[in-house]
């Protein structure tokens, strides 16, 4: 180019002029393909674009989803909140932080997606910028080329050249090629500065990059020190639920034994009234009668923790002869119908029990008392207080007394029936 403006000199010369002209016309083709060739170099790259939108849906979509796996472990550990504020089975702990491992376990995927998301982010923009680089400096060679010839040539030389037409024809050429040569140095000038830009852009972009990888790193750390301390909390529920099933399958078998030995003592007691009432010729009058189903008076007011009948309990099954009344410790228990106290003792995790005969084979029972206010051999009335509520009642459960209704069988031994049918109904 240089070389070509240059080499304008006026000539007399027919075929100088002649082939002066050609080179006008080749000046301006040359010009036209120097600005074709930059603005193709300023066309955007839709690949990268591309590349990079899905990169960012994905980081969005991961996102949204870790927002709601938070959601579902703040749930959860509100939940083992309640949980811990109130008596309950321990496996429900365990059942609820295991649910919270997963939810970690997720986050720390989530969260992993990111990374990777991130870090695809980071070397497409190192790529694209080393790229831009490269454009930056190949502009910045050619820029200063210009510069330099302009330069050399003096703020004339565009003068030199339109007056050194030879014909309007050249003319028009000559300035159509400093139209697009002048074009092509804007655009140059304009392109250095864009590149410039761009690479500043991908600096910025690079940096928040490293930034939020900084960041997602530091809470996947803090989550997979989450998932541990859950770990060991869940080890050490589950040693505790060992311990207490261990616990409560010595207490089953206890109570078991218990119930054993109290229907032994029932048998005992109504073989001796057979056999009093044998001696002495009299018949005793029940004071409980078919007539009192559905109306005798609650023990203790409470609600019902466990019904009459088997049970599961983990690998067990035990046989419930009674119903579980929960109410406060120190709650008064009265009878639920008159009779006499044929047994007043303590019995073990039973606490304090009494056994009040009504006649006929007929038999209350009140176990998990706290102390004695009859003793064996008294009259007691109606709604007469025993004793009072203690707290003797099953870990898992709150405090409460059993109570139970014996009847006439006809192998002679009374019979455990549902208690619950002879008490008044509750609205």
């Amino acid at each position: 180019m240089r070389s070509d403006i240059g080499s304008l000199k006026t000539s007399s010369e027919p075929r100088y002029r002649d082939r002066r002209a050609r080179g006008g016309r080749a000046w301006a083709r040359v010009g036209g393909a120097l600005l074709g060739t930059l603005l193709l170099g300023v066309v955007p790259g839709t690949a990268q674009e591309t590349s990079e939108d899905v990169l960012r849906q994905q980081i969005r979509e991961s996102q949204d989803r870790l927002d709601r796996i938070r959601g579902e472990r703040r749930r959860l550990q509100n939940e083992l909140q309640g949980l811990t504020s109130q008596v309950h089975n321990v496996s429900e702990e365990i059942v609820n932080i295991e649910r919270q491992i997963t939810a970690s376990s997720s986050l720390v995927a989530e969260l992993d997606v990111q990374l990777l998301a991130l870090m695809e982010q980071v070397a497409i923009s190192t790529r694209d910028m080393l790229l831009t680089r490269d454009q930056l400096t190949t502009r910045e060679v050619v820029l200063r080329e210009r510069l330099r010839e302009i330069y050399k040539r003096g703020p004339l030389a565009p003068v030199q050249v339109l007056l050194a037409a030879t014909s309007f024809s050249d003319l028009l050429n000559r300035y159509k090629y400093l139209h697009q040569v002048a074009l092509f140095d804007r655009l140059l000038v304009q392109e250095v500065g864009r590149l410039e830009h761009e690479l500043e852009d991908y600096r910025t972009d690079l940096a928040r990059n490293a930034e939020s990888i900084r960041e997602v790193r530091d809470e996947k750390a803090i989550e997979l020190e989450e998932l541990n301390r859950l770990e060991q909390q869940r080890q050490r529920r589950l040693s505790t639920y060992s311990s207490r099933q261990t616990q409560a399958e010595n207490r089953l078998a206890q109570l078991a034994a218990e119930e054993e030995q109290l229907r032994g003592v029932l048998a005992a007691l109504e073989e001796q009234r057979r056999a009093l009432e044998a001696a002495s010729g009299a018949v005793s009058v029940s004071t409980m009668t078919t007539g009192d189903v559905g109306q005798l008076d609650w023990p203790v007011e409470g609600n019902i923790v466990y019904n009459f009948g088997p049970e599961r309990q983990g690998n067990t099954t035990i046989l419930r002869e009674g119903v579980g009344i929960a109410a406060p410790v120190g709650s008064l228990v009265r009878t639920v119908e008159a009779g006499e106290v044929r047994y007043a003792e303590f019995r073990g995790i039973a606490g304090y029990t009494v056994i009040v005969g009504h006649g006929g084979g007929y038999y209350s029972v009140y176990l998990h008392l706290q102390g004695l206010s009859v003793s064996a051999g008294d009259r007691v009335e109606a709604r007469q207080v025993i004793g009072r509520v203690g707290d003797t009642a099953a870990p898992d459960l709150p405090p409460y007394i059993e109570f139970q209704i014996h009847e006439p069988s006809g192998s002679g031994d009374p019979r455990a029936v549902d208690p619950v049918r002879w008490l008044r109904g509750r609205s």
